[in-house]
């Protein structure tokens, strides 16, 4: 029987967390699934640990001789998938038991939706619980239905809880693999034509750890333009009418959001100047903003008394924890 779902997995190098990851495709309580591996020319026991689990899913399995990176991969696995709905897991993530069968049957009773998404737990790098709902501990609900201005001033999609109907790949085309991580992008594509709806519910988990890449804080090379900027950039020339709808000053502040991200991602990592550098790119951008400001000042300091304004800062925040939503980087 064709599979209704299919769940998109691309890996390179990830031996340590794929079995948690396969395991919890195993464990879900809808079954009408099949699973389709991206090898990105993993050079170690990834394949031995993918093959265990034959016999107990439906498998696919796609591999590049050599590494081609993230968005590619995913565009290979949506290109493999048979199934009506496609979902996507990161090998170092993992779903609760009921995730197919609550964002299936919420696709079956809004057929007017095309993705739908959830709430989230995050974890450390050994499984241990940082937070038990990204929601409840950040305050945060997020909006269902054309979300697209929402979504634009702000990326609170994860993409390990996205479950998507194949049509929107079909009407939009694949992950834009100009981009290094393309999800923002695509969501913010779907969000366009689509109604994008959010189940308050904890369905997925999150690892965080060092290895993993995040689009918002990943600080550019060279004078790259920063990952999340080509993303908005991109909607823009897509969607020119864009500039007319929400207007100069609404772009120039979500601009001044991503500036402030690396500025805060190199502050909490005891990199002053490159922090110095980015809040100066939000100022100009956004020059009444306070937490700007006061970044940018913390960033002026010495090395001792940032260090100092550094704890406390994280301590204010409560060691605040980046999700962006967004699919990571396939591990190196």
């Amino acid at each position: 029987m064709k599979p209704k779902v299919s769940a998109i997995m691309a890996v390179l190098n990830g031996e340590r967390f794929i079995d948690e990851a396969i395991q919890s495709i195993v464990d879900q309580t809808y079954r009408n699934c099949e699973l389709v591996v991206v090898d990105d020319g993993s050079t170690d026991r990834t394949v031995d640990r993918i093959d265990a689990f034959r016999g107990r899913l439906e498998i696919r399995y796609v591999r590049h001789d050599r590494p081609r990176g993230i968005a590619p991969s995913m565009n290979d696995g949506v290109r493999q998938a048979t199934g009506e709905l496609i979902a996507f897991l990161d090998h170092d993530d993992a779903w609760f038991p009921t995730f197919l069968e609550t964002q299936t049957n919420y696709l079956q009773d809004h057929p007017d939706v095309g993705m739908v998404h959830a709430d989230f737990q995050t974890m450390d790098v050994e499984g241990c619980v940082i937070e038990r709902s990204v929601a409840a501990s950040r305050g945060r609900k997020r909006p269902s239905g054309h979300v697209f201005p929402q979504l634009f001033m702000d990326s609170f999609i994860v993409g390990n809880s996205v479950l998507i109907r194949h049509e929107c790949f079909d009407k939009l085309g694949l992950f834009d693999e100009s981009l290094r991580w393309g999800d923002y992008h695509m969501w913010l594509r779907i969000a366009r034509n689509y109604k994008v709806d959010y189940v308050d519910q904890v369905l997925t988990k999150y690892r965080q750890h060092p290895t993993q890449s995040t689009r918002s804080t990943t600080q550019p090379v060279g004078g790259e333009t920063p990952i999340s900027i080509q993303a908005i950039e991109k909607i823009l020339e897509l969607y020119p009418e864009l500039r007319e709808e929400l207007g100069e000053r609404t772009i120039r502040h979500r601009v001044a959001s991503f500036y402030f991200d690396l500025a805060y991602g190199a502050f909490t990592k005891g990199e002053l100047p490159q922090a110095r550098h980015h809040s100066r790119k939000a100022l100009r951008l956004w020059p009444t903003n306070r937490r700007y400001l006061a970044l940018y000042a913390a960033s002026c300091l010495n090395l001792s008394q940032g260090r100092a304004v550094r704890s406390a800062w994280q301590r204010l925040r409560g060691h605040e924890v980046h999700a962006s939503g967004g699919v990571k980087g396939i591990t190196r």
